[in-house]
Order: structure tokens, then sequence, then C-alpha cells
């Protein structure tokens, strides 16, 4: 590769990167055609905005003509422009180009779909073993996910895919996993069965010794060792997080010697644990065993997408990737692109680092913008230390030197020059110089501002009035607004700090819940993007209400809805029903929507699971109820958020060819966990995760968390690199390392702990999660356009600050007591600081109505969709005419009648006269086959197709025949959509002939005819609608008994 063809831009936080990216692509617009440029952002809405300023720009210039043919260009998000790139050669990659792409938010359920048999084939033998790793024992929120082995499987999926691997680098990644692994523990020495022995017969001895007074220590030994004895006399095996726990037991000196020295020696047989040889097995079969499962998973779900037509979203990378590594396909390409733009280059995974690289050999330039020092994307599958090394290769290949966007249009003087002095040393030692990463300075002025851009809040009390100490803090510089001038973007000048400035990021979605409640309760808007839903109580409400009407027996769900409609929240009336001789009927008396709900479940059937979302939400009662509980506006976009879900679902289920059904919805609600909608509050409050605060700024950013030490990632599936990385080559030597923790909530003294952390991986790791964690501060300080608030805990060691400890300790150093002075390195900065309390000025929330709601009598309406299968009489039919087109299908043996109508139905919809006899019969055949129908002859078959074909001939001789035709109308205030099996089109209009596998006497073909009528009635005012033409024949084809019939209504017969 010519490196000399790429060239990078360093943009710091602030420093114009979408402006400087702008200017350029309007220069390129001059030396070639506009839809030769391609420009990769990270989300949609960069996308969006570059190519608006794009053409914005060239308007500006006058250049109308280009703007518009800009359109045409590629600019996209990575997987947008990999999707163009995958349709333009789809052909050529074998696959359709109407390949339908998975919504990233339906991967995980089309996965599980996918997937569930090759997992469930290993859940035994895995569940075995993380039973033996405590991985069933109650954990903390935080740990969880680390503990479910299905979680493990899917990551070890992502990151496969992410970097590259198939089937081979799996099990590649799983012999270094072993062997990585195994190097942490000491070598056997002594067998599985005398290890057991030691701690078994200690076990025993130490029971025999306790005290009848026991202290605290004691008492926790023995509440220990009595379980473990138990199990032990069952023939159980003892857990390794109980031999971990065992290795620690203790007691105090009163207790007595003997039960010292007893415990003592239950801790060193214990304390062996490390080189249990069955330890060793476990681990590594559970390590094997995972990454094998994984495979094949990953197999089944690539086969599930294939036989569907279906990719996500690294399937469109992978196949792009294919197509710039073949040289015909890329040759091709390279004829209809001649320019690059990556933006945000330091966020890319391995496999798109690819895509780049392989496309910079097509173009006649690239230019990849980023900033390494933002580089916090690892959980996402970027590799930090490949971009960066990616920016260094440019920057070495070529004598110009590497160009720097280092002048901040963000953020005031103060912060930029404490933003340098800060984490200056701790991006040196990372290998980001100061004379290419520091702020030359900023464009903004301080004309306006008395104060110093700094603060700091020492929060005092425990967790929670930490929080409610940081709330009351905000609410204050809100009140004063005049004592923290902001600078106002749209007039110019400084005006009053308002809530709509004040940003708090925290650490985890569990601290913004924290915070946010916090703020709420003081009586400060808040507008905050969490987690959770489902479990809100206006959406389990409608849930309740939605499992009801698709489940009479469900009690449960009546019973939540009766504690819904009680007026008084800790009123147990629903609980007493329960316990009613006659629960359904008291139930159903407490829920005053229980009356609706029954009339609505009898038209359950013509409703999709969204259509019945839709029926409940507008019900009068569930929105007055709603309204009472306050927050409306929040809660009716919540409420709009689950009707997204729901359509969302139903796509879901149609491209994976799976059936949409209420019980479906209630699980993909459960499973995918979708998160609540943003706030449309703009004067609120806004509280979010660092992660999520990338790209964004305000006026004060208050920063929290900031006693949170990093974490290595020691026992999660992590990316690793084999050999010095090269980024022209970024997929070569990936494998993927997991080591299992098998002690669960003993994290501390196991011997495992130590041994991880100080080997050469744990070392790596341990300096990757220090160097993410700087790149995270940096992001978060970054955010700040006048003011950075540091709000730490007034008590304990503030560790996240120390990552920027470099050769010495104390880098940052915030202000307490009366030092008012911000330390960084040997630079100072004035801080007001203030010790911060909770208090108890708390706010009732006040609910406003929504708005003035008339009384007025419900309306009962028809349906909005009408479906001619589940269409009811509206009149009389009758037969008017009655034709035998031939004998009945012969049949041989008991067919099901039910695959045989499919089957039938099938080969007279795939039939076509004037293809070749032997095509036909080998068609039929294959439809047969496929049915499992093997009772009747294809030529049979065909013999009817032709009868049929020969009447309608005769009928219409100038007619023409649509087999399997989709008809949609609108009929008065409902939606008509169904698929016709036959329209025959002639000169007076139209005729419809709808197939039925009825295999009865002749007696009962009448009464069976008409009792579709109704169907094709519908069907042939849905055609009138349409095309404004006459569809004046109905017709029921029975070709089993080889009959049609005509059928109209009463009085069209009558006349």
């Amino acid at each position: 590769m010519s490196a000399a063809k790429i060239n990078t831009v360093v943009a710091s936080a602030g420093a114009g990167k979408t402006t400087r990216i702008v200017r350029d692509i309007a220069g390129e617009v001059e030396a070639r055609e506009p839809e030769e440029i391609v420009a990769t952002t990270f989300t949609v809405k960069a996308a969006d905005e570059l190519i608006e300023r794009s053409r914005a720009h060239l308007f500006k210039a006058g250049r109308a003509e280009q703007a518009a043919r800009l359109l045409g260009a590629r600019f996209g998000t990575v997987n947008s422009i990999c999707g163009q790139i995958v349709g333009e050669h789809a052909i050529d990659l074998g696959r359709s180009p109407r390949a339908e792409v998975i919504p990233e938010d339906g991967v995980s359920r089309l996965f599980a779909i996918a997937a569930d048999t090759a997992i469930e084939r290993h859940a035994p033998a895995l569940n075995a073993l993380a039973e033996a790793m405590g991985f069933f024992e109650p954990k903390r929120a935080a740990d969880a996910e680390r503990s479910d082995w299905r979680s493990t499987v899917r990551r070890l999926i992502e990151l496969a895919r992410a970097n590259g691997l198939g089937a081979a680098g799996l099990a590649h990644s799983a012999d270094r996993s072993v062997e990585t692994f195994l190097a942490l523990l000491p070598a056997p020495s002594i067998s599985a069965d005398a290890l057991d022995r030691a701690l078994h017969g200690a076990v025993a001895a130490a029971l025999t010794v306790f005290p009848a007074e026991l202290g605290n220590d004691g008492k926790a030994a023995l509440k220990l060792l009595r379980p473990v004895q138990a199990a032990v006399q069952r023939g159980e095996r003892l857990s390794w997080p109980d031999w971990a726990r065992l290795s620690k037991v203790k007691c105090a000196k009163k207790d007595g010697q003997a039960l010292i020295d007893a415990l003592d020696a239950v801790s060193r047989a214990a304390a062996r644990h490390p080189e249990h040889p069955r330890l060793q097995a476990d681990c590594e079969a559970f390590i094997r065993t995972l990454f094998t499962c994984a495979a094949e998973a990953l197999d089944a779900y690539q086969a599930y997408k294939a036989e569907r037509g279906l990719m996500d979203f690294i399937d469109q990378e992978a196949l792009a990737l294919e197509v710039l590594r073949d040289p015909s396909m890329a040759a091709r390409l390279g004829e209809r692109i001649s320019r690059v733009f990556v933006d945000e280059f330091q966020d890319s995974s391995p496999l798109q680092i690819a895509i780049f690289t392989a496309m910079a050999e097509l173009v006649d330039a690239s230019t990849w913008v980023g900033d390494p020092k933002q580089a916090i994307y690892g959980f996402r599958n970027a590799d930090s230390a490949l971009t960066q090394a990616a920016f260094d290769g440019v920057a070495a290949s070529t004598t110009d030197p590497q160009e720097v966007l280092a002048t901040s249009y963000r953020s005031r003087e103060g912060i930029v020059s404490f933003v340098n002095a800060a984490f200056g040393p701790a991006f040196s030692a990372m290998g980001l110089p100061a004379s290419e990463h520091a702020f030359s300075g900023t464009a903004r002025t301080e004309a306006g501002f008395s104060h110093a851009p700094f603060a700091v809040w020492w929060l005092e009390g425990k967790l929670d009035l930490q929080y409610a100490a940081l709330a009351a803090g905000i609410r204050d510089a809100i009140a004063d607004g005049s004592d923290w001038m902001v600078g106002d973007k749209a007039e110019g000048g400084v005006r009053p700090l308002k809530a709509g400035d004040v940003a708090v990021l925290c650490r985890s979605h569990a601290d913004i819940l924290r915070v946010a409640t916090s703020l709420s309760r003081l009586g400060v808007k808040v507008a905050v993007e969490r987690d959770g839903l489902a479990k809100t109580p206006h959406v389990e409400l409608v849930m309740a209400a939605f499992r009801w009407v698709a489940d009479p027996t469900d009690r449960l769900a009546l019973a939540e809805l009766a504690r819904f409609f009680s007026d008084d929240p800790t009123s147990d009336v629903w609980l007493q029903a329960v316990s009613a001789d006659d629960q359904d009927a008291a139930l159903q008396a407490a829920v005053p929507i229980s009356g609706a709900l029954a009339a609505l479940r009898e038209t359950v059937l013509t409703l999709t699971p969204a259509d019945l979302v839709d029926a409940l939400i507008v019900l009068p009662q569930v929105v007055r109820r709603i309204e009472t509980w306050g927050d409306v506006a929040a809660r009716l976009d919540d409420l709009e958020a689950l009707r997204g879900f729901a359509r969302a679902y139903e796509a879901s289920c149609a491209s994976s060819g799976a059936p949409a059904t209420p019980s479906g919805l209630v699980l993909a609600l459960a499973a995918d966990e979708p998160r609540r909608p943003k706030s449309l509050q703009a004067d609120a409050v806004k509280v979010m995760t660092y992660h999520g605060a990338k790209g964004l700024e305000w006026p004060l950013v208050v920063l929290t968390g900031l006693n949170r030490e990093p974490k290595p990632r020691l026992f999660e599936p992590v990316a690793e690199a084999e050999g010095a990385l090269d980024w022209r080559n970024p997929l070569a030597g990936r494998w993927i390392r997991y080591w299992p923790w098998p002690y669960a909530s003993q994290s501390k003294d196991v011997g495992l702990d130590e041994a991880a952390l100080t080997s050469p991986l744990g070392q790596a790791a341990e300096l990757r999660a220090r160097q993410e964690e700087t790149r995270l501060l940096y992001v978060g300080v970054t955010r700040a356009r006048d003011y950075a608030v540091f709000a730490p805990p007034a008590k304990g060691e503030l560790k996240w600050l120390q990552v920027l400890d470099a050769a010495t300790p104390g880098q940052v150093v915030l202000p307490s007591g009366a030092n008012n002075v911000l330390t960084a390195g040997t630079a100072t900065f004035p801080a007001r600081v203030s010790p911060l309390v909770a208090d108890d000025a708390l706010v009732p929330p006040v609910i406003h109505p929504a708005y003035v709601r008339l009384t007025r009598q419900a309306r009962e309406r028809p349906p909005l969709h009408r479906r001619p299968s589940g269409e009811a009489s509206t009149g009389a039919f009758v037969v008017v005419e009655k034709v035998q087109l031939g004998p009945r299908l012969p049949f041989v043996g008991t067919p099901d009648m039910l695959s045989l109508g499919e089957a039938v139905h099938a080969i007279f919809a795939a039939d076509r006269p004037d293809q070749p006899g032997p095509q036909r019969l080998a068609k039929a055949n294959e439809i047969l086959q496929r049915w499992g129908v093997h009772q009747v002859k294809a030529q049979d078959v065909l013999d009817a197709c032709d009868r049929l074909n020969t009447h309608l001939g005769g009928l219409w001789p100038a007619g023409r025949l649509h087999r399997e035709t989709p008809v949609f109308a609108r009929l008065g205030e409902q939606l008509v959509s169904g698929r016709i099996d036959l329209l025959a089109e002639h000169e007076a209009g139209f005729a419809v002939i709808d197939h039925k596998s009825f295999p009865g006497s002749r007696d009962t073909w009448e009464a069976r005819a008409v009792s579709y009528g109704p169907q094709l009635g519908l069907y042939a005012e849905a055609i009138e609608a349409a095309v404004g033409q006459a569809c004046d024949g109905l017709y029921i084809h029975m070709p089993i008994v080889g009959a049609l019939l005509r059928v109209a209504r009463q009085t069209e017969g009558a006349a």
C-alpha cells in the first residue's frame, strides 16, 4: 500500500473537525464529480449533519448544481456505506440485491431464534461447569453479565466477527485462552482425591470443637462449615467459591485455641485450591466448550440469515471487505469512487480499519480524521491501539507534518489550559506527545465572565445523601443563574445559567437513575435516557391489559390491572380479590376497563400484536388513569416508544419468516429490554453517561464518579493481537482471550486475581484500562464550554484522577476547605469550592392536566384493517353456477389434508402452462416433496391446472390471468389488504378465483362455497375501489373434487 495516498488529521475536542471536513469536501467538488466522494461517520445523525452542512457551504458559494449532485455521493455510517457497496455487487457475491438488513435492535432477538438449538446443545455441560464456579450464586447487578455464560457466548461471537475470525479463529482462540489461563495456576502436585479428603477431614474436625458462645467471625465460620459438611455427606462436590471461602475462615481469640487451630487447618487445606487438578480441568472444559458453542451458534446464525436473505451490519462490513479484496469487483468500484473521508477514525474496529485501508488502494486520496485522545469505545469493538498505530504509521510514511486541529472553539481559556496541564503527561506516556495533541489555544473570549471556569463540590454523607447533596447544588446553581453566567451561542455575549445548560455525567446507568431521582425530588426538570421502558408503570399497565386480552386465564395480569386502577397505592383490594372464592369475578370487578377488554378480546383474531397495543393505548380510561400520575408528556412518549417497539417486532418477524404473536411480543419486550426515549424537554438538566456525552457540549458540566477505580478486563472476552500491530493488515494475528472467574463473589486473595494481574496479558490489560479511563476523563472535561464542576465524595481516594499520575502521584489535586486552588502538575487554577450536604426541601410533584378533556360519548369504530380471510358474512350468498371440470384427484393412502391443500395450492400458483411439460412436472414434484406430500401424483395436479386454464380460456378468450395478486384498498375508514389466488382480467372487468382444498361429498359443495362468499365479496369491493372497474365474477375452485362454483349475493343471483 502507498501510505502517501492517506493523510490523517488529529482533531482535538471542539476544534472544528466537521467544519474542516466540510471545507475539504467543498474543495474536492472542484476537482471531481460529487458522486465520487465517500464520507463515513460514526452515527446517522453525524452523517446527516455532514451532508447538509456540505451542501449549505456549496449553496452559499453559489454552486447550487454541485450541492444538488452531492445528494448522490456516499455519505453515511460505515455499515450504510458498506451496504451500498454490497448491494452494487450482490450478484457477484452470490446474494440477492434485495437482501433485507436486520435493524440493530432486532439482531439479538433473531440470534436467539437462530442459535437456540446450537446453544442449548451445550447447555447441560456449561450449566454444570457454571454451577461449580458459582455462576448462579446471588450477585451484584454489575457482576450479573459476567456470570451469564450465554452472554459470554454472544460476546465471543461479536468479537470474532469484528476481528474477522471464523470457526478456525475461534478454535485457535480457545487454545490460546486455555494455554494462557492455565499458566496463571500452579502445576498440580497432588491428586484431586487427596485434596478433597484433606479438606473434608478438616471441616469435619472443626465442627466438633465449636464452643457454645461465639464471636461474629466464629458464627460466620460455623454458618459456612455446616452446609459444606452436609454437602459432603450427600456426596456432592464443593463449588470453587466454597473452596475460596473456606480458605479465609477465621475466629476470634476468645473462641478458643482449639477452634483457632481447627479453622487454621481448614484454611490451609482449602487454600490449595489453585493447584487442584479438578479446578484446572473445569476451567479448561468451560473455556473450550464456550468457544465450541460460540462457533456452532455463529454457524447457525449465519445459515439462518442466508436461508432468508437477511444480513446484519457486520455482514455488510464483511461482504464489503470481500468486494474490496476481489480484484475484479474492486476495480469496478474504483471507477465510481475517487475520494474518501473517514470521520471518528479512532472508534474503528479492526474489520473497519481493514475496509478503510483496502478502500484507500482504490481512490486518489483518503483523509482519516479523528482524535486518539477520545478513543473510548473499546466495549463496542473499537481498537484504540490499532487506530493509534495507523495514525502513527501514516505520519511516519510521509515527510509532511501531521495535521492537527488544536484550537478549541468550544471551551474557555481556563478549561483548555487545565486540560493541557492535567492530561499532557499521561497522553505523552501513551505516545501522544503534547506537540501534536495539546490545545494551542481557544477562540473563546473571557468577556462577561466574572468567575473562573472551575468549581469543586465535595459531597457529604453516604451514597444516597451524596446524590441528594449534588441535586441540591445543581438546583441552587440554576436558581442563582446570574452567579453562573454562560456564553450565549445564539445572541452572543453572556446570560444567566438555565436548567438546559447543565449536564451531569455519570459512570453507570444506576448512577443516572440516582441523580435523576434526586433532582426530580427537588423539583428540577430532568432529561434523561434510561433503561427499562418495560418497567415503567404506564407501560406495565398497558402490557398487563395486553396479556389479559390475549389470555383470559392470566390472573396475574388481571391482579396487576386491579392494583394500577386502585386510587389508594396502599390498598390491598387486588389481594383480597385474589383470595376470593370467585377470583376472576372479584378481580374483574376491581378493574373498571375489564368490560372493554373483554369486548376487545372478541376481535383479537383480526388484530396484530401492534394493533392490539394501539387499541389498548387509546382506551379513554387507560389514558385518564395515566394522566393522574403526572409527567404526562414523558409517559405518552414512552407509550409511543412501546408502539414503535411493537411495530419493530412485527417487522423483525416478517423479515425472519416467524409469526408475530402476542406471547412473542411479551417475550421480546422482556428479552430486548428497550430503552426509554430521550426526554423532549429542552429546558431540563441532562443526565447521561460519559460515553453517551461523546460529541456533545454544555455550558456547565458536572463530573461525577471520580472515586471509581479503573478495572482491567481480565475475566471477560477481549480481543488480543499476537506480535506487533500492523495497521496495514489489521486482521492479522487476532484472537479472542477469555479467562473464566471460577470464584463468584470471592474477588480477592484467591491467588488467581494476583496471578492474572501480574501476567504479561494482565499487565497489558491494566495498561489498556488506565489509558481508556484517561481518555474517558478527557472526554468528560472537554464537554464543558464555560464551567467544569468536579463533584467527588468528601471521603475516600479519588482513584479515577490517579490515572493522570504519569511519573509522580498527585498530578491533579482538587482543592478543599479554605483552599480554592485547583492544581494540575505545576499549573494552578482558581476554583469555587463548596461542601454540599443534602437538604429536605423536597418539592411535591405538581400534576398538570395534559389538556382539557371534553366529556363525550365513546364511539364504536370498526377495526382499521379488514382482512378478506377473516371476513364475516354481511349478506346471504348463493351458488349461481356449478361446473364439473373433471374427476377428483386420485389419492393413495390417507394424506394430511392441510399439507395436501397447501401443496396443491402452491402448484396452481407456480405452474406456467406455456413452459415445457418436463419443466412443469419437475417443479410440481419439487413442491410436493417440499410439503412432504406423496399420496398424489404431480401429473394429476397439473392435469387439474390444465382443465381450469382451458375453462377460463373459454370464458374470457382475450383475458389475462394474474396469480397470487396482492390487493390493497381503502373502503371508507378501513383498509383492506390480501392476496388473490387467481385474478382474471377481461374485457368487462375482473373475476376472482379462489382455490379451496375441500374434499367433501358433492352435496356439501354449495354450503362450503357459500361460506367463502364474504371473503370473495370483499376482494371484489377492494378491486373496484382500487382500479375503478367492475369485478362481477366470484368463483370458488375446488381442485381436489374437480369443481368450479360461481357465487353471488342473493339479490344478484335473483337478478
